[in-house]
């Protein structure tokens, strides 16, 4: 049997060809139906696609995948199988001699020229999905035992594709949480206060003295005399009453608490003021 087009699949050729490929590329897809008038299901912009395709924004796709999802479903519910490969294209290709998909076909464009969406619980499900997705997948990374649906749960009225690393970090202090101020670790801080929180780790290296000594030249010569400045180790022994009581019971240190102990300190007080104390 010679397939032919129906009259409105072969406007939208005529309209959308450079993009959706020729009326006869279209045919020889659908040989294998043995059909004699071939359709596609048809939405506000041209042919209904799955959302694989390229879109402005992820909303944009997530709303085609959707409404490409849920026409399937009807089109399998109501109408049967419609063929071995009727949705490889990314289309929804029908018998358009077929009542019943002819009917279905038309109810669906009908319904997205009222309405952008075909089912609004399946896209609301592929839209915090894919939100949870955004989030999870950002470079901020999120603390143990926490993910994508908490920090969800967390932003007011989040939208897909503005969900910023600020808004992110909001939800997780909301959540009791505390960026390190030099590495990724989140602290749970139980004390709130101002300044640079940091973790154990961050503390120790934050307690290594600056180191001063003055460089001469082998000749001797004072006016060539410059000062050289190094990091000595962490002062563990000095910090560690701190780290496993006050720091340990709000959560986290803090810089200004470890530069105060640096200074404090016999070694500390040394490096920074060139004496002992």
């Amino acid at each position: 049997m010679n397939a032919t087009l129906a009259p409105e699949l072969s406007d939208a050729v005529d309209r959308f060809g450079a993009r959706y490929d020729t009326a006869q590329n279209l045919i020889s897809e659908c040989a294998a139906h043995d059909w004699a008038r071939i359709a596609l299901v048809m939405d506000v912009n041209g042919f209904l696609e799955d959302g694989d395709h390229w879109y402005a924004t992820e909303a944009e796709q997530v709303r085609a995948a959707s409404n490409y999802a849920t026409a399937k479903r009807w089109f399998a519910d109501e109408c049967g199988p419609i063929g071995g490969a009727w949705d490889d294209t990314g289309w929804l290709m029908y018998d358009a001699d077929h009542p019943a998909a002819a009917a279905l076909a038309e109810r669906v464009t009908a319904a997205l020229h009222g309405y952008p969406l075909l089912d609004e619980t399946d896209h609301g499900e592929r839209e915090r999905a894919a939100m949870v997705e955004e989030i999870e997948g950002s470079p901020l990374t999120l603390p143990d035992g926490v993910d994508g649906e908490d920090v969800l749960r967390e932003l007011d009225c989040p939208s897909l594709g503005w969900i910023t690393m600020d808004m992110v970090q909001q939800a997780l202090s909301g959540m009791g949480y505390a960026a390190c101020s030099d590495c990724d670790e989140w602290l749970t801080v139980t004390d709130a206060r101002h300044g640079e929180p940091l973790c154990r780790t961050c503390a120790l290296e934050e307690s290594r003295p600056v180191e001063t000594s003055v460089w001469v030249p082998a000749d001797g010569d004072v006016t060539r005399a410059r000062t050289v400045y190094d990091h000595g180790k962490p002062l563990a022994a000095a910090l560690t009453p701190y780290l496993d009581g006050c720091a340990t019971r709000q959560g986290a240190a803090y810089r200004e608490d470890v530069r105060a102990i640096v200074r404090g300190s016999r070694e500390g007080y040394h490096a920074v003021y060139g004496r002992d104390a």
